[in-house]
């Protein structure tokens, strides 16, 4: 008499094999890659804002600073002087806020005195400052043009004298003043001042 005896088959389901999980791995570092990166990104937009923003509250503080008659302590107490923020091409990490001691509208570091130095940080810089004639025409730092930017209030008036030293050393007046800030990632942010004394940060698609 045979017998026969049924086999149970052996589960032969396995685990992932060797490329099944380095392609699984290499999708999972594609995907965090792509996600440091945007928030990155992201974040490097917001802290351009930021410094935007800084920027023209500093022009604001030098126009309240005007119109308030904010007394500046020198030997001689003065009450009457303008105040502004200067921009120098050569310079392009630190901007600042100063006293028109001599009241002639521009940045004299022999002459006027400075109320406070504002220095970039985290790669952030000025990457060129801007001044618009009543013409039309724009001149900037980047391109040689400009050498220095002043904006610089004077009560009574809101309005913003805005100086820009060209670089075959003429001064003038101009009727616009446009400050370009860059992040590290090389996005670019601009403030905008008018000779009427209207300070804005222009708004950008993405933000």
């Amino acid at each position: 008499m045979k017998y026969f005896t049924k086999r149970v088959a052996r589960d032969e389901r396995g685990g992932f094999t060797l490329i099944e999980l380095l392609v699984a791995i290499t999708i999972l570092i594609l995907i965090t890659a792509a996600m440091l990166t945007s928030h990155s990104s992201f974040s490097g937009k917001i802290l351009l804002s930021n410094f935007a923003y800084e920027v023209a509250l500093s022009v604001r503080q030098a126009q309240v600073f005007g119109l308030s008659v904010r007394e500046f302590q020198t030997s001689s107490n003065l009450f009457t002087i303008g105040y502004g923020v200067h921009f120098d091409a050569l310079d392009l990490t630190t901007y600042r806020l100063f006293a028109d001691e001599d009241s002639n509208e521009i940045y004299n570091s022999s002459s006027d005195g400075t109320v406070e130095t504002f220095s970039t940080r985290r790669g952030f810089q000025i990457a060129r400052f801007c001044a618009t004639a009543s013409s039309g025409t724009e001149f900037c730092s980047d391109t040689g043009e400009l050498t220095a930017l002043d904006i610089v209030f004077l009560r009574p008036d809101p309005d913003a004298i805005i100086n820009a030293t060209r670089s075959n050393g003429a001064p003038g007046v101009y009727q616009r003043a446009r400050i370009v800030l860059r992040s590290p990632q090389g996005d670019e942010r601009s403030v905008l001042v008018e000779a009427t004394g209207q300070i804005s940060v222009p708004t950008v698609s993405g933000l």
